[in-house]
């Protein structure tokens, strides 16, 4: 579950929601000023009206918007099964913050995702097991109860094969002795596979020189403006340079970066993405794990980083506004926001 969450995500939406319509959102073309003062670029295409956008390089951040998902996500084959949805494990819980894996999780199928794997603690398995019946888990060593060992990084070796598409490393892992070595460990044996790092994760990064050589060669980082800050070494700036600042760390630490906020900036360095749609529907405690979750299934489907990333962000989003149509900008849970992330995506493959 998120800690140290960057306050700024909880402020009210200034023009996020005001777009959508019952027909989806607006179809302007023409270029926006965002809320961080930035000239957003709003692809498009000709035919009948239709824009679309694609995944591909601009002089100027893309407004992340439905018809930038549109372009990536596609109707799943009518024959797919479990395999063509993809393979996720998930490293993260604790016995203080159990709940993190499991919303992980939840989001990774609600997302389609074929099989979710937690992998944490045996202490913390026998802890959520029956919370999910969705949901397979494999029990780590034990440093102590509920923390996990360092040596059980070899563990996860055995359960990621070829079959394994998505790794999401840190949801609710907490810290401890050891822990920060196994997080490496665990990453190092992972560079065939595309994993994403967030919450715990990226603290044991932030606390581990040469963390950037751990790192596999798919790697999405997804941290908060407190988080990227230790990850950087320094303060996050505001406004535009913060577009500014996530691009120039996607660039050295080589991965897609999703500094998340009100406004979230998707970028691998040289195509950047601003989902500048606030929402403080959003802002509660567990929202960063659904994100975390829906990212992993849309990379364990076949989607390339950038475009999983950006994708996750934005459904993630949809679904917080969607709730928020319904029941308010209060009171809805993590879970909620999960549960509501099939109707964000069936909104695409709909195309409304």
């Amino acid at each position: 579950m998120e800690r140290d969450r960057d306050p700024s995500n909880s402020r009210r939406a200034t023009h996020g929601d005001a777009s959508w319509s019952r027909r989806g959102p607006a179809r302007s073309d023409r270029a926006e000023e965002s809320t961080l003062g930035l000239d957003l670029a709003h692809p498009r295409s000709g035919g009948r009206g239709r824009r679309r956008a694609a995944l591909t390089e601009r002089s100027r951040p893309t407004a992340l918007d439905a018809r930038v998902v549109r372009a990536t996500l596609k109707p799943l084959p009518r024959n797919a099964g479990k395999e063509a949805r993809g393979r996720v494990l998930i490293i993260g819980g604790s016995l203080r913050y159990p709940g993190a894996a499991l919303l992980a999780a939840r989001a990774a199928l609600r997302c389609g995702a074929g099989v979710v794997t937690i992998a944490a603690g045996r202490t913390v398995v026998e802890a959520i097991a029956g919370e999910d019946p969705n949901v397979t888990l494999f029990p780590l060593a034990e440093a102590q109860p509920g923390v996990v060992a360092a040596s059980a990084a070899a563990q996860v070796s055995t359960i990621t094969s070829e079959r394994t598409r998505a790794l999401l490393v840190g949801p609710g892992l907490a810290h401890a002795p050891g822990t920060d070595d196994f997080v490496i460990a665990a990453l190092r044996n992972a560079r065939s596979i595309a994993t994403i790092v967030d919450a715990d994760g990226l603290n044991a990064l932030a606390r581990t020189e040469a963390w950037r050589d751990a790192l596999p060669s798919n790697t999405i980082l997804t941290p908060h403006d407190g988080e990227a800050a230790r990850l950087a070494g320094g303060v996050v700036p505001s406004g535009s340079a913060r577009v500014t600042f996530a691009e120039r760390h996607a660039r050295d630490w080589g991965a897609v970066v999703v500094l998340k906020g009100a406004v979230t900036v998707v970028t691998d360095g040289k195509k950047t993405y601003v989902h500048d749609q606030p929402n403080p529907t959003l802002g509660i405690g567990g929202s960063g794990d659904v994100l975390g979750g829906a990212i992993a299934a849309l990379v364990a489907r076949g989607i390339a980083p950038l475009a999983a990333a950006a994708s996750g962000v934005w459904a993630h989003g949809r679904a917080g506004a969607l709730l928020a149509s319904e029941i308010g900008e209060s009171g809805a849970l993590a879970t909620e926001i999960a549960d509501a992330l099939p109707r964000a995506l069936h909104e695409i493959v709909e195309g409304r």
